[in-house]
C-alpha cells in the first residue's frame, strides 16, 4: 500500500524554531500553487498502486482557503485508488480553523487531525512564535469533535525556553486528560537558519540541558502510559490503537509519493525530492509536469535499504521484524549485521532479541540515535 504526502508551504507566521520548507507572507500565491499542485498530482499518479494513507502537511495547510483543500482532495480521489477506510490526515493550527472549516474538511474525506499545540503555557507559546493560545487549542479540539473527528493527535515539545520540569509535567497532566488518541512529543532541536539558532549562538536563548531533557522525556513516557497511551515509536504515543498509519510507512520503509514544493518520495528504493522554492516549483510543474530536483535523486543499493530498514525499525517500540527482514532481502539479519548486533546484545546490552523482533531496550531509548548509528 502506498502513502501520499501533500505539502502546503504557507504559514501565517513562521515559528522561531522551524526550519521546514514553509513561508509567511506568501499566501497570495496559494491559489496558483494549488492549481499547479493538482496538475502535479494528475501527471504523477502511479497506475496500479493503491494508497491507504494520505498526509497533508506544511506549513499550515489549514491557513489557506478551505476550498483549495477540497480541490486537492478531489484531485487525489480522481488520480489514485484510495482504499475505503484510508487514514487521511491534515495538520492543523488552532489559530486558523473554526467549526465551519473543520466540518468542511471532514466532509471532504479527511478523517484525522494533527493539531500543533507544542505547549499549554501561553508565555512559552509566545516565545516560540506560535499564533494561538491554549484556550484556542481547546476550542479547536472541541469543534473538531463536534465536526465528527474521532482520530485526533496533538504535537508537544519539551526542552523549550522557559520550560521547567514542573511546567512540563503540568502540561503532560493537562493534555493526557483531554479527548485525544495520539500525542507526538519531540525535544527542541536548534536548527541552522532559524531565529532560535541565532539566539542560541549569541547566548540569549536559555534552554534545558541534556540531562534535564532526558528527565523530561522520561516524564513524558511515564505520564502518558499511566494515562492510557502506548508508546509505539520513540516520540509517538497512541490510545485505542490509533497510531499514525502514515508515519509508520516511513519507519517501516514502505513506499510513499510526495506532491508539492520540497515534498519527498521513495518508490522501490529510489528517493526523489521536489524543488523547494515555491516560484521554481510552480514554473517547473507548469512547463514539465513535475518538479523533481534531479540533483537530489538517490537510488539505494540493496545494502542501503537493509541499513534503512534497521535504522528506522529500531525507532519502533516493537523493533525490527526478523521475518520481515528475511522476506524483503532474502538474508538473515545476523548475516548482515552480526558485529553490531552481537556488540549491542551481548556486550553493551542495549538491544534485545526476543526471537521474532530486535529492539532497543526501553531504558536506552534516549540514547537510541547512537545505537542506531551502528547500523548505517
Amino acid at each position: 500500500m502506498l502513502g501520499i504526502y501533500i505539502h502546503i508551504p504557507f504559514c501565517k507566521q513562521k515559528c522561531k524554531y522551524c526550519d521546514f520548507n514553509s513561508y509567511s507572507g506568501l499566501e497570495n500565491m496559494s491559489s496558483s500553487y494549488t492549481k499547479i499542485l493538482i496538475q502535479e498530482i494528475k501527471n504523477r499518479s502511479l497506475t496500479g498502486r493503491t494508497a491507504d494513507t494520505v498526509y497533508i502537511g506544511g506549513g499550515t495547510p489549514t491557513y489557506i482557503n478551505t476550498e483549495y483543500i477540497e480541490e486537492i482532495m478531489d484531485a487525489l480521489i480522481n488520480a489514485f485508488d484510495i482504499t475505503m477506510g484510508a487514514e487521511i490526515t491534515i495538520e492543523c493550527n488552532p489559530g486558523t480553523v473554526d467549526f465551519e472549516t473543520l466540518s468542511r474538511l471532514k466532509q471532504s474525506g479527511i478523517n484525522r487531525l494533527s493539531i500543533g499545540l507544542q505547549s499549554d503555557n501561553d508565555a512559552i507559546l509566545k516565545t516560540l512564535g506560535r499564533i494561538h493560545t491554549y484556550k484556542e487549542f481547546k476550542e479547536c479540539l472541541n469543534n473538531a469533535h463536534k465536526a465528527g473527528f474521532d482520530n485526533i493527535s496533538a504535537d508537544l515539545m519539551f526542552g523549550l525556553p522557559g520550560q521547567t520540569r514542573e511546567i512540563w509535567k503540568n502540561t503532560l497532566d493537562n493534555i493526557s486528560a483531554l479527548p485525544l488518541n495520539h500525542i507526538s512529543a519531540y525535544s527542541l532541536k536548534i536548527e541552522q537558519g532559524t531565529p532560535f539558532y541565532n539566539m542560541y549562538n549569541s547566548g540569549s536563548l536559555d534552554i534545558p540541558n541534556d540531562d534535564m531533557n532526558r528527565l523530561m522525556y522520561d516524564d513524558c513516557a511515564e505520564t502518558l502510559v499511566q494515562n492510557g497511551f502506548e508508546r509505539y515509536e520513540i516520540s509517538n504515543f497512541a490510545r485505542d490503537k490509533k497510531i499514525s498509519r502514515h508515519n509508520i510507512k516511513y519507519w517501516q520503509c514502505e513506499d510513499y509519493i510526495g506532491f508539492g514544493a520540497g515534498a519527498c518520495s521513495c518508490i522501490s528504493g529510489k528517493r526523489t525530492a521536489n524543488i523547494r522554492n515555491i516560484y521554481k516549483y510552480i514554473e517547473e510543474v507548469g512547463s514539465k509536469n513535475n518538479a523533481v530536483n534531479t540533483d537530489e535523486t538517490v537510488i539505494n543499493t540493496a545494502y542501503d535499504m537493509m541499513c534503512e530498514f534497521m535504522f528506522l525499525g529500531l525507532r519502533l517500540d516493537e523493533g525490527v521484524s526478523k521475518s520481515e527482514f528475511l522476506r524483503r532481502f532474502n538474508k538473515d539479519v545476523y548475516d548482515v549485521f552480526s558485529d553490531a548486533l552481537n556488540r549491542h546484545i551481548s556486550i553493551t546490552k542495549t538491544i534485545t532479541d526476543n526471537g521474532t523482533h530486535i529492539k532497543i531496550k526501553p531504558e536506552y531509548t534516549y540514547v537510541s540515535n547512537s545505537i542506531m548509528a551502528d547500523f548505517i
